[in-house]
């Protein structure tokens, strides 16, 4: 087996070490039929003229469906049949939930099973963390390629925590709560869970209570920023940093249903199995796993996962994914599973600070999770101008007067020349924030001021200006 990305880029591919082995375990079934006893082999039928127009189908047996789309194993040893008549090569590809846009190719077929049908078949015994997206590949001697539709495919190990997450139904951890019962998340994406105009104009702080399940996690995409909610009141929040803006994160409502402390890592273009033997892994302690010692699958291949270093903090960095310090995941990672009463997670997580064992704690119901994209933020009475890193055109005037309006402003007594200004005042790195009674007074541009997004960039802008005038001091020694 050979793992490959989507366009071989140097990115982390996010797939369990059980899965590694079961796969290893069994590479000389799921490689082809054998070519042994000197036997001739079975030549590949010939090409229909609209074989490569037809494209492959692939099915998996046995399987039990779901009535949301998902196929479960029903049995420990399972076959994926691909239909491609006249191909003289089919790759079996697989992307597992969390694969931050990584897809593992599970077997290269050159022969078919039987050549007068075109079918190809791959045996294997799924691990009990399958759980992904499975599709074929063929390619025809004419040198075209065409790939199946992809199904979606668990173990049967999978099937409740699959069903948790797609339908919000309880798996029988204590402490849960649906998204309907928890506050601190909006039902619509685009407005901050800190805004004003859902907490009423005033965000109440608490400390955080184990055993408490009523949580719910928010990120505001421009602001940078994560909020861990209980009870509809802040107990944490931590700076972030999030997906390029050629793989943004997707905004909406997402869920958490575990946490995987050292999730491990197979490098792109490593070899996953071969002559039997398992390809390189590297560990959750490891300088190389960009995943870290923690990873929080929201669904769709998304996570929560570590920072490759602060500098990750406050910029566009990742596949899609929601980068914390080490620290800030650990503690976001020991208050959710906390909340939720998973025995032992105390110790685990821990135990995982010094150990490279892979554990996964289950959540019970999922966490809501609102990934929202909200530039203009009236908070507690100061409106926040972020950047619009994404650049999806969320910085307009007519937006602002209408957050402004919420706020109590006669945004009519406001010339679009002064509303402009102020985005002008948001860059890259900074906000611009200034009080709802300044902008009431007509002093929104004297008294607003710029700050950075987070402080790290904070800690960026100080040594910048301590070696800026450094410069200048040399500069005028010398004359």
């Amino acid at each position: 087996m050979i793992i490959r990305t989507k366009a071989a880029r140097p990115f982390a591919l996010i797939i369990t070490l059980s899965l590694v082995a079961l796969f290893g375990a069994c590479a000389q079934n799921i490689s082809g039929p054998s070519q042994g006893g000197g036997g001739s082999t079975p030549a590949p039928a010939a090409t229909p003229a609209n074989a490569t127009a037809q494209g492959p189908s692939i099915e998996a047996s046995p399987v039990e469906r779901a009535d949301n789309g998902y196929q479960f194993f029903s049995s420990d040893n399972a076959t994926l049949t691909v239909r491609a008549p006249g191909a003289r090569e089919v790759r079996i590809l697989y992307q597992p939930v969390g694969s931050d846009e990584q897809f593992i190719e599970l077997a290269t077929l050159t022969q078919p099973s039987d050549a007068s049908a075109g079918e190809f078949r791959a045996q294997f015994k799924p691990p009990q963390d399958f759980n992904g997206e499975v599709w074929a590949r063929a390619t025809y001697p004419d040198g075209g390629d065409k790939e199946s539709e992809h199904i979606t495919l668990a173990s049967k190990d999978e099937a409740a925590n699959v069903a948790a997450q797609q339908n919000g139904q309880s798996n029988g951890q204590p402490g849960a709560q649906t998204q309907q019962q928890v506050k601190g998340v909006t039902a619509d994406s685009d407005d901050s869970a800190r805004s004003d105009r859902v907490t009423g104009g005033h965000i109440e702080h608490a400390a955080f209570k184990p055993g408490d399940g009523n949580i719910s996690i928010s990120v505001n995409v421009p602001a940078f920023m994560l909020t861990l909610w209980q009870d509809g009141k802040e107990v944490a929040t931590y700076h972030v940093g999030v997906g390029q803006k050629k793989y943004p994160i997707k905004i909406g409502e997402r869920k958490a249903t575990e946490v995987v402390l050292n999730p491990t890592w197979i490098p792109p273009d490593s070899k996953w199995v071969k002559d039997n033997m398992v390809g390189e892994h590297i560990t959750a302690d490891d300088p190389r796993n960009p995943l870290g010692k923690v990873k929080i699958p929201l669904g769709d291949a998304y996570l929560i996962h570590q920072a490759e270093s602060p500098s990750d903090i406050g910029h566009l960095v990742s596949h899609g994914c929601v980068r914390l310090l080490q620290d800030d995941l650990f503690d976001l990672a020991t208050k959710i599973a906390l909340a939720r009463g998973v025995p032992n997670a105390a110790q685990d997580i821990e135990q995982a600070k010094q150990s490279t064992d892979r554990k996964i704690l289950r959540l019970g119901d999922p966490v809501p999770v609102d990934i929202n994209y909200d530039t203009t933020v009236v908070e507690g009475g100061v409106l926040h101008i972020y950047p619009d890193v994404y650049d999806r055109e969320a910085n307009t005037v007519e937006r602002l007067r209408s957050a402004l309006q919420a706020a109590g402003v006669d945004a009519s007594k406001l010339g679009d020349d002064v509303l402009k200004q102020m985005f002008d005042r948001a860059s890259r790195s900074e906000q611009f924030v200034v009080s709802v009674a300044d902008i009431k007074s007509g002093h929104a541009l004297d008294r607003g001021q710029t700050q950075p997004l987070t402080p790290t960039q904070q800690n960026q802008k100080g040594k910048g200006q301590k070696a800026g005038g450094e410069r200048q001091r040399k500069k005028a020694a010398r004359g």
